[in-house]
């Protein structure tokens, strides 16, 4: 139907024509009209192989194209990263340099590579944190890996909300899993997702992670990775909750400056109905500190210590310009306990 819509209109007939038609056939033509039609048949069979050739080259190129199309893929072309190479040695360089290669239009975007060495939970929290703020398509490359070169998987988390997370199966995702439902998880097994040659045992983010998440970044569909696994590793993080007037969770982050954040969020805050201004008692560890709830850290004079809900919606621990962590003497992992002074 396609092909019949592009030829000419003297290239088919119709029943409504065709009595006719056979009709003007059987009159007798004059030599210039016998010449004048001959050369219009002429043209219009030219016309009609020329969009028949047409019509076939856009048939063979429909796939691809659709397979290329921002409009039908769901990846959107950016890779993320998140690890613990740092940025002194030649690991990221490479990595993008192995991304540039197989995707030149790539957006390569740096969101951390000093998350401290082998330090699953918080680089888990970083990624959560970051990829919160990310459009729908996005992938992430995430490599903190003490166990690379073991028999850990290498995988792909495909979210509800359609992100795309790679990197090793060692509950590194258990956080982004849990913020944004789980799709599908995938064992990268597909040989054409990796970097050419022999890979490396002690570099799978050069040679499986950051190939893999170019590939899905540049429109390849992400089943096409491996088999689908549901047997993937979560790290054991105990929710946060409320037990009579105080609330109960630990600590997941702690940045450059001391500030600790706890897994307690503002839905808890608000249900145990703390306003701004109260004081509280924070326990974190073994060091209780009496503290006071505010907005933000100048609503205490400099060095008090202060609660708020943190940008992330949070619970944020902190000594205006000072150190929470020091003064608590506790980091990621301590236990905390949040009540009214009352």
């Amino acid at each position: 139907m396609l092909i019949l819509a592009f030829l000419p209109k003297d290239s088919y007939g119709s029943a409504s024509n065709s009595i006719t038609d056979g009709y003007r056939n059987r009159v007798p033509k004059t030599t210039s009209q016998r010449r004048g039609t001959a050369m219009l048949s002429r043209k219009g069979h030219l016309r009609a192989v020329v969009l028949l050739a047409m019509a076939a080259l856009l048939t063979a190129l429909a796939p691809a194209a659709l397979a290329q199309s921002p409009a039908q893929r769901v990846s959107n072309g950016i890779v993320a990263f998140v690890t613990d190479w740092g940025e002194r040695d030649f690991y990221v360089g490479a990595a993008k340099g192995v991304a540039l290669s197989i995707f030149p239009e790539v957006t390569l975007v740096d969101i951390s590579h000093y998350v401290e060495p082998y330090d699953i939970m918080e680089g888990a929290v970083t990624l959560m944190l970051a990829a919160r703020e990310f459009p729908s398509g996005t992938t992430f490359v995430a490599v903190v890996d003490p166990g690379v070169g073991t028999e850990r998987r290498p995988i792909v988390v495909h979210t509800e909300n359609d992100l795309f997370f790679v990197g090793p199966d060692n509950g590194l995702f258990t956080l982004v899993m849990q913020e944004f439902g789980v799709k599908n998880v995938y064992h990268i097994t597909n040989p054409s997702f990796m970097r050419p040659g022999k890979i490396s045992y002690s570099f799978h983010g050069r040679d499986i992670f950051t190939p893999t998440a170019t590939h899905i970044a540049a429109g390849r569909p992400v089943a096409d990775v491996g088999p689908a696994i549901d047997d993937y590793i979560v790290m054991d993080i105990q929710p946060a909750r409320r037990e009579g007037d105080a609330l109960l969770g630990e600590i997941i982050f702690v940045d450059v400056y001391g500030n600790m954040q706890a897994n307690i969020d503002v839905k808890l805050v608000d249900e145990l109905g703390l306003a701004f201004g109260d004081e509280v008692w924070v326990t974190v560890g073994d060091t209780r500190i009496l503290s006071k709830f505010v907005n933000t850290y100048g609503d205490v004079p400099v060095g008090d210590d202060l609660v708020f809900i943190a940008s992330t919606d949070l619970v944020e621990i902190s000594v205006n310009f000072g150190n929470a962590a020091e003064r608590f003497g506790a980091g990621i992992g301590a236990p905390v306990r949040i009540e009214p002074a009352r």
